[in-house]
């Protein structure tokens, strides 16, 4: 065993310093197996295998020995092991894309850790299930994590993982578009990488660039900068992705810049490192950059070639963003070329594509809640599990204090248990109001993407109806006078004709009815106050309206829900109460907003009256966004609806 040990050993310090190929390196591995015994020699063994296997490409391959690594040292108790061996599997499965196995295994290192009370390694395991959950598109999940991580780390003074805890952080800031948090969290990082010639450090200059790219207005100059550091880490360091990488944002910045040269000679930097099949997200981004410069040079052929390219292999590939990048630019492409007919069709694909990421983005965010509610779920299981495990414990021992203690203490007992079980009755409780809780949350968020759904679609609907359905019709009267005026026709053909044209006239206007009752034009261009006004105007002059307070605009989901209950329930009152007055009022504060319909109508019994799906509507709507509705009626003497919703400062 000695003996095997130390040849082992120095196979190992050879294969470190690079003097034999890889090739031989993972024969020679492979030779020693027989020659080591069932000890740590042989886990260490196992993941040089591993290792060896995933420098190679060969994760298949390199999944059976992870997997016999975890169980030798599963056998042999060997911590460490344990640790080393799931954690590089876990590594290796994300390469796969089996990001919830990955989160599984790093589970299990990290259950064990608590076990052990081993915080040091649990903060690790910690920042590789927030990646896990981050690669996933569960960004708060990996944000609780990362932060759980971060405060080990800061505790510890571990600067490095410190670093590292603030790169991730800022990675997931920019993915969910809170830039200004990004920034603050990525300079963080800068601060305690230093300038060492890392690729950390690169890529956590290159992240910060872009953060200053997609600020509003973009910061281009610093973007820069950043971007100039990253490139100098990335040449003296031989980093040839990360300089592709690079060379790609700066062409997007020149190209911005109108300097078109130095774009050019960017992106086919980053288009002779990037391959189709190895990094088709990069060569997409730079594919649909040259694409972008030949339009600009009136090269559409070449243009459309690119174009098309991207759209082949975002649709290969499953890149959601990148497929929709490249319809938006074809798009674009026959808008310049005048061929209205195919730009109509990229119009339809895109507005498709859209709908269907914001589907997956809402199931994403449910799929996370539904996580987080089995998670909380399973831990209160075995809270409660560990708790009948005491209770049993402590039963034993009374009952071997009753031969001794007699009839005291089993009182005593009894009184104890008692307590114990209103304990346990009073934690039921509580988890079950829990439940209820994140079932509410869980339905409100459902819900809020419903309602921002119907307010797109709306939106879309409106504006197919007035710009495509409107503008044919105005084209079709156009034509109709034109032929009036040319054909001379007797006095019965042009009555006939004039009718045509009134009825022509009616389906106008009843189109830009249909078109503003979808979604109000006022409402997007104007504002609340504006389109309210314009609709209570509209309907009826029994109507009056008030506003109070600021006028500053709210956001877009918040006018809308707004807009559509005070629509409803004017309808409301003038279909069914019979009003003969109906009063709107809109109070606007700092922190909220309320309204109120007042009507003179005949009103009904709140305690009885079954309440429609126009009311239900609105309930829901107001619910979606934590508002407050209350309604008092009475029968004879009119109706009056309260909302009142808080406002994000």
């Amino acid at each position: 065993m000695k003996k095997a040990a130390i040849l082992y050993l120095s196979l190992f310090l050879i294969f470190g310093f690079g003097t034999v190929a890889q090739n031989r390196q993972l024969d020679s591995l492979l030779q020693l197996l027989p020659t080591v015994e069932a000890d740590t020699n042989a886990v260490q063994l196992y993941m040089d295998i591993c290792r060896q296997y995933r420098s190679d490409g060969d994760l298949k391959a390199a999944t059976e020995y992870h997997l016999k690594s975890i169980e030798l040292s599963r056998n042999l108790n060997y911590l460490r092991g344990i640790y080393d061996a799931s954690d590089l599997y876990a590594l290796t499965l994300k390469r796969l894309g089996m990001y919830d196995s990955a989160i599984a295994v790093n589970s299990g290192a990290l259950a064990l850790a608590l076990r052990q009370n081993d915080h040091y390694r649990a903060a690790d395991e910690k920042l590789y299930i927030g990646v896990g959950y981050a690669f996933k598109g569960f960004y708060e999940t990996a944000l609780t994590y990362y932060i759980e991580a971060l405060a080990y780390y800061e505790q510890t003074g571990r600067q490095y993982e410190m670093a590292e805890m603030y790169y991730q952080i800022q990675t997931v800031y920019s993915q969910i578009r809170r830039y200004d948090d990004a920034i603050r969290y990525g300079e963080k990082a800068l601060a305690l990488y230093g300038d060492t010639l890392s690729s950390d450090y690169g890529y956590a200059l290159l992240n910060l660039s872009l953060c200053h790219v997609n600020l509003h207005p973009p910061q281009d100059d610093k973007a820069l900068d950043y971007l100039q550091k990253a490139l100098h880490i990335a040449n003296l360091t031989g980093y040839e992705l990360m300089e592709a990488r690079i060379h790609n944002y700066i062409a997007q910045i020149y190209f911005r810049a109108n300097q078109l040269s130095e774009s050019e000679t960017g992106y086919r930097k980053a288009l002779a490192v990037f391959s189709e099949d190895s990094s088709p997200n990069d060569f997409c981004i730079a594919n649909i950059g040259m694409a972008r410069l030949a339009i600009v040079r009136n090269d559409f052929e070449q243009a459309e070639a690119r174009g098309m390219k991207n759209l082949e292999l975002s649709r290969r590939y499953g890149l959601r963003l990148r497929e929709r990048d490249a319809l938006s630019f074809l798009w674009e492409l026959f808008a310049a070329r005048r061929d209205y007919a195919v730009q109509k069709h990229y119009k339809t694909a895109v507005d498709s594509i859209e709908q269907l990421i914001l589907s997956e983005t809402a199931l994403r965010t449910i799929d996370e809640l539904n996580i987080k509610f089995e998670t909380e779920k399973k831990e209160m299981r075995i809270t409660s599990l560990e708790e009948e495990k005491r209770l049993m414990t402590w039963l034993f021992i009374a009952g071997g204090g009753l031969l001794l203690l007699g009839l005291i203490v089993l009182i005593f007992l009894w009184r104890w248990t008692i307590q114990k079980r209103r304990l346990a009755e009073q934690q039921k409780q509580l988890a079950e109001q829990q439940v209820r809780q994140l079932e509410q949350e869980k339905q409100l968020v459902a819900t809020q993407a419903v309602f921002d759904g119907e307010v797109q679609e709306r939106s879309r609907l409106a504006r197919d109806l007035h710009d495509g359905l409107g503008g044919k019709l105005t084209c079709m009267k156009i034509n109709l006078q034109e032929l009036n005026q040319s054909a001379g026709f007797d006095d019965d053909r042009e009555s006939q004709l004039n009718a045509i044209m009134d009825l022509l006239d009616d389906t106008v206007r009843e189109m830009r009815r249909v078109s503003h009752n979808l979604m109000p034009e006022t409402l997007s261009r104007a504002g609340l106050k504006t389109a309210v006004g314009d609709f209570c105007r509209s309907m009826s002059p029994k109507i009056v309206f008030n506003w109070y307070g600021d006028e500053t605009r709210l956001d877009m989901k918040f006018e809308t829900a707004i807009y559509r209950c005070i629509h409803e329930l004017v309808n409301n009152a003038l279909k069914y109460a019979g009003a003969t007055q109906i009063m709107v009022q809109i109070i606007r504060e700092a922190d909220c907003i309320s309204f109120t319909v007042h009507d003179d109508g005949c009103g009904f019994d709140t305690a009885v009256a079954t309440e429609g799906m126009g009311l239900q509507s609105i309930r829901t709507r107001v619910a979606s966004l934590g508002g407050e509705i209350q309604i008092d009626s009475t029968v004879g003497e009119g109706t009056e609806v309260n909302v009142e919703l808080s406002v994000e400062k």
